[in-house]
């Protein structure tokens, strides 16, 4: 790539956007979860808002709904045999995923023996690829309802979360007013009522959401987005994607769209891409909630949300050209290349050791 910028705290998205975006770019691909919002996936929410309403009933439901303002469970303690009943349904469903993925996922991420033992088991990293099994789970449970509720249920999820935005509909407006002829896809890997309704708050141009034959995460993203944006892959087209890359799921980005930005992230975009990659630039900054820029208009001096401790952009702007990243990360880049041109198939242990060298290309550049 030719420039890597850490923008540090950035006052808005428009502010942002107006480092990125250029009067060449076709496409902004927005992620959803933990992107549009800070810390929220909207996905994992409707399912457990679905085991409320069916665990409570819906008019037991409604009346409880607005106590749900964060968290997995909604507790009424005054009705303990509607609560027990409710719990029981929702560990049937979530017990063994939610092992699942905390033994592969969010246990291998934070031990790395563990996580070594996960790319040889999988031959990919563990955490990606133990979400299969919450997020199939999760499709399925869907289907036990109708359209109608699950959409009732995500507008509610998208009104309670309206703090939390760190994009909205006027700031799209106005990506739209400076680059008359971009379209706006919001993609994830979360179901289609909450892509949908999302889709429709924000007014963006195409949604792409996780079906049971099709989970749209990673590389699966890419393919959708060239299957329903005909001009995708032609090689004067200008892509900007921006995302939180949880769990590195979107990191693929770097080797298929001219700019990548990650915001509010705690897996920032590596420095290191494929050789035949189009990417130009790389862009990581902390964009502010709604309920934090209303903090700071206050004039309060601590108004970063607490759950910003886990993430890893700095507060000062750092800007590195191609030759500062060549002094930086030279090394590392052999040592990638070494690995990735070994003859063989590429096994669990050489995976690992990719992913670590990539990790570390982020790390690097930011010290």
């Amino acid at each position: 790539m030719d420039r890597l910028v850490h923008h540090g705290e950035v006052a808005s998205f428009r502010e942002l956007c107006a480092s990125v975006l250029t009067p060449q770019t076709r496409y902004l691909v927005l992620d959803l979860d933990r992107t549009i919002h800070l810390g929220r996936d909207l996905g994992e929410d409707l399912g457990w808002e679905l085991c409320a309403y069916q665990g409570y009933g819906r008019e037991h439901f409604e009346r409880i709904e607005d106590r749900q303002q964060s968290g997995k469970f909604l507790l009424d303690w005054d009705h303990p045999r509607k609560t027990a009943r409710y719990l029981g349904r929702s560990l049937r469903i979530w017990a063994y995923p939610g092992a699942y993925y905390g033994f592969w996922g969010k246990a291998a991420a934070h031990l790395g023996w563990l996580r070594r033992q996960g790319f040889r088991h999988f031959i990919t990293d563990p955490i990606r690829a133990a979400q299969r099994v919450p997020q199939l789970t999760l499709l399925r449970h869907l289907q036990t309802t109708s359209e109608e509720v699950l959409r009732e249920l995500a507008q509610h999820i998208w009104q309670r979360y309206e703090h939390d935005q760190v994009i909205d509909r006027d700031d799209l407006a106005w990506v739209r007013a400076q680059c008359p002829q971009i379209e706006i896809v919001l993609t994830s890997a979360s179901p289609k009522p909450t892509v949908e309704v999302a889709g429709e708050a924000l007014n963006v141009d195409h949604v792409h959401y996780s079906t049971l034959d099709q989970i749209n995460s990673g590389e699966a993203k890419i393919k959708r987005l060239r299957e329903l944006c005909d001009r995708v892959g032609e090689p004067d087209i200008e892509i900007v994607g921006i995302s939180d890359t949880s769990r590195g799921e979107d990191h693929c980005w770097a080797h298929h769209f001219t700019r990548v930005v990650d915001i509010n992230s705690p897996t920032p975009f590596p420095a290191i891409v494929s050789s035949d990659s189009p990417l130009r630039e790389v862009h990581s900054a902390a964009l502010l909630t709604r309920h934090e820029r209303d903090r700071r208009a206050a004039g309060h001096t601590g108004y970063l949300d607490a759950r910003r401790d886990k993430l890893t952009s700095p507060q000062t702007k750092l800007e590195l050209t191609r030759e500062d990243l060549e002094r930086r990360l030279g090394w590392l880049l052999d040592r990638v290349n070494a690995l990735a041109s070994a003859p063989g198939q590429i096994t669990g242990d050489i995976a690992y050791r990719l992913a670590v060298l990539q990790e570390t290309s982020a790390n690097l550049v930011r010290t």
